[in-house]
């Protein structure tokens, strides 16, 4: 009998995207039996899948303010150690732009979960539609799905050759990138004196405190009352059926509403790519370098993107 080894991707994701990215990992890992679990708010005594129990490791998570969610960082401290051998483990992280400056959001779980015998091959960047900031188009959408396919399929080569990159673990030429994880603090702060339902607009449905990945909001006489474990993934204000919810100072950055990204990355009518030369301003800082890097590391490595026929 043909017996494949195991995988486990923990996996943080708050409005979607890393969770889509999680399901392309398991469907290329063709020689794995992977098992996925979404890192939520751990209740006492809740058990989760011990690493031990797997060959291969990765942890997802998006990036908030060119760090991990707190909450990635916590489950991070709460693995066990390796028993025996070290373990081969990856990184995939999602974001809205393709900063460098992102290269170093797992750098505190890298240093922590080494410590414990997790060996890091890869520690790599997808881009995927933004929650806040501004609302990806859908040509947008539709280039980040292939490109992101793409890239999964290549990391996937890279982990099942068992080839090793350099991890990054110190952000001395973005000396701020630890100072802006004072958004940690921040969340729990927000969540609880800032957030709110606006009552005229709210109808009561329950969404935001069933996709609330921490437990933090609780329906209390038909209206969600927010508590102080926010951590800022906005699923309740992405996905809220009548932009009840506000966050305060951060309400013009927030996006409301499902982008529908494999339909959309499906769809024939809407056109492909948008991330080429008639790139202006700040999406061309935001996007083309990160791009043109992809095509030339996908090429040396044999990998095409699957670009649907508009046949």
């Amino acid at each position: 009998m043909d017996l494949k080894m195991k995988a486990i991707l923990y996996y943080y994701s708050g409005t979607g995207n890393t969770e889509l990215v999680a399901k392309m990992y398991k469907k290329y890992l063709e020689g794995y039996d992977v098992d996925l679990y979404k890192i939520h708010k751990l209740d006492d005594g809740e058990n989760f899948p011990n690493p031990n129990d797997y060959d291969l490791i990765g942890i997802g998570f998006p990036i908030y303010g060119f760090n991990s969610p707190e909450p990635a960082y916590r489950f991070a401290k709460l693995l066990p150690a390796i028993e025996g051998a070290k373990k081969k483990t990856f990184v995939f992280r999602t974001s809205g732009e393709g900063l460098g400056v992102n290269n170093f959001a797992a750098q505190k779980i890298i240093n922590c979960m080494s410590k414990k015998g997790f060996e890091f091959l890869t520690d790599w960047h997808i881009v995927m539609p933004y929650n806040m900031v501004f609302r990806h188009s859908p040509e947008m959408v539709k280039s980040e799905y292939i490109y992101a396919d793409a890239i999964v399929r290549l990391n996937v080569k890279f982990l099942t050759e068992n080839i090793h990159e350099k991890v990054r673990r110190n952000p001395l030429p973005y000396f701020f990138v630890p100072i802006v994880r004072i958004v940690w603090p921040y969340a729990k702060f927000q969540g609880k004196m800032i957030m709110h339902a606006r009552k005229k607009d709210c109808i009561g449905c329950g969404l935001c405190e069933k996709l609330c990945p921490m437990h933090n909001v609780k329906m209390t006489n038909g209206l969600p009352k927010f508590g102080g474990n926010c951590c800022l993934c906005v699923a309740c204000v992405f996905n809220c059926p009548k932009n009840a919810i506000s966050i305060g100072p951060l309400n013009k950055m927030a996006q409301h509403g499902s982008y529908h990204i494999e339909k959309t990355a499906s769809n024939p009518e809407i056109s492909y790519p948008a991330f080429g030369e008639n790139l202006k301003g700040l999406k061309r800082w935001a996007y083309y370098k990160y791009y043109r890097r992809w095509d030339k590391k996908l090429a040396d490595n044999g990998i095409e993107l699957n670009i649907p026929s508009n046949e």
